[in-house]
């Protein structure tokens, strides 16, 4: 069964990653141009790394559920391993691909150009690029950098498919251990703000929103449904709020301070969406993402940056969440009053609604390609612009940092909107394509009658 929810959320972590690349490309550009403006995208898009997070708790959640009736043994763990690495591992190869010819044609095996030191590389071109191939753990990002999460992904994958060898009724006592060793690890200092090695790894504090994940997966399968309603509104304002309050990274940030403020909302924020799904009760979202909607835009209106004041933040985070919380009830009104007086107004607004969300469900789809290629994407706009913009007549459109924000609108535009076509692309001419194949042969291999369905 395929949840159009998780994919919606799925399409909005994604987003959030785009953004705030673009952000940060979008800095390196006015710099680049010899300015000094700060970037236009504000508000919740500073922080908007949090997408990983949604990321991982759903990651979490979706191992549980499309295993939870599967046969436990050796063939289970085996099948599902095998569907789960090559649907990561070939993908991640061709935009890894890509990357390492760009630079090796730039710079060279030898890693003495400049680009190379750029990124910080602690050993010897070749076997960091076998590594970040393989996505083992290393000092620095693999050659496309957001391949960091893969190498969680994997190990989370590994860890899980022992599960798959257990009995069900063994996964709550096996998931708390899990979460009392990373913890422990944690407080014993075997954990830092990357995994660099094995044991930063193995004890990294982001697991634990796997575990979360994991955990919410084992509840939903269980059948309790309590008020996914009301919980699907608050865990949205939680994880809008979230997203306003924190300010400049520091290294509580990167390790449980995400956990606390972004895992924690998602969790709860995927049982209520997916209980509501599995209940036909998804015009729930309708004033859930109403709500967030307007919070969004009152937050990024008041003007807050990643280094205002922690008052300053907390102030516009109140009012942004609390005016988006009356929207939420001025949704859930019209709509009920709609309901009473202009039944057929309300119907009238299904289809508009559906394909708005089928358009969220799309962008989900082509999520992980999304992810791969939206770097590539933006970093090479930003070079095009670049040239572009030291044409005098052309500047006000394309050199980033020229007084105005017409430079800045059009340049994010252009990059969100050329991640999205060009992920669409990929997900139907590359992506989808190796997932067919990789099914048959996956078919070839095990008993289909005991087979892990892997999600799209």
């Amino acid at each position: 069964m395929k949840l159009q929810s998780i994919q919606i959320l799925r399409g909005l972590a994604a987003l959030l990653v785009v953004f705030y690349h673009t952000r940060a490309q979008e800095f390196r550009s006015i710099a680049a141009n010899g300015g000094s403006e700060p970037s236009w995208l504000t508000g919740i898009v500073t922080n908007g790394f949090a997408g990983v997070d949604l990321f991982f708790v759903i990651s979490g959640f979706i191992m549980v559920f499309v295993t939870t009736n599967q046969p436990r043994g050796m063939r289970t763990a085996a099948d599902f391993l095998f569907a789960r690495l090559t649907r990561v591992y070939p993908i991640w190869w061709f935009f890894a691909g890509i990357t390492t010819i760009y630079m090796v044609g730039l710079h060279g095996l030898g890693g003495n150009g400049e680009g190379w030191p750029a990124f910080g590389h602690a050993e010897p071109v070749v076997p960091y690029v076998l590594k970040s191939f393989a996505l083992l753990p290393q000092a620095d990002d693999p050659v496309l950098a957001v391949g960091w999460t893969l190498v969680h992904e994997v190990y989370f994958y590994l860890v899980f498919s022992l599960f798959l060898l257990a009995s069900k009724k063994w996964w709550p006592a096996l998931l708390l251990a899990w979460g009392i060793a990373v913890v422990a690890g944690s407080m014993f200092g075997l954990s830092g703000p990357r995994a660099v090695d094995l044991s930063a790894l193995v004890f990294f504090p982001m697991t634990m929103e796997f575990i979360l994940g994991a955990a919410t997966g084992l509840i939903v399968t269980s059948g309790l449904a309590w008020r996914p309603g009301s919980i699907t509104l608050l865990s949205a304002l939680a994880l809008c709020a979230a997203l306003c309050i924190q300010g400049v990274e520091t290294e509580h940030t990167l390790q449980w301070g995400r956990v606390l403020l972004y895992g924690i909302p998602s969790t709860v924020l995927i049982y209520g969406i997916v209980t509501l799904e599995m209940a036909d009760r998804m015009a729930w979202l309708v004033p859930a993402a109403i709500g967030c909607a307007v919070c969004v835009i009152v937050f990024q209106l008041y003007g807050t940056v990643d280094t205002s004041p922690i008052a300053l933040r907390r102030g516009g985070t109140i009012l942004a969440v609390s005016v988006g919380a009356l929207a939420m009830l001025a949704t859930l009104w019209a709509g009920w009053l709609g309901g009473q007086v202009r039944p057929q107004a309300i119907r009238a607004l299904g289809p508009p609604l559906g394909a708005v969300k089928a358009w969220f469900v799309r962008i989900g789809d082509a999520s992980y390609s999304l992810y791969l290629i939206h770097t590539i994407v933006i970093v090479a706009l930003r070079l095009v612009f670049h040239a572009l913009g030291k044409i005098e007549p052309l500047a006000p459109v394309f050199r980033v940092g020229h007084p105005g924000l017409l430079d800045n609108v059009i340049y994010t535009l252009v990059c969100v909107g050329a991640s999205i076509w060009l992920s669409l692309l990929s997900y139907n001419y590359v992506e989808r394509p190796m997932v067919r194949m990789f099914r048959t042969w996956r078919g070839k291999m095990f008993d289909a009658s005991r087979r892990t369905s892997a999600p799209n």
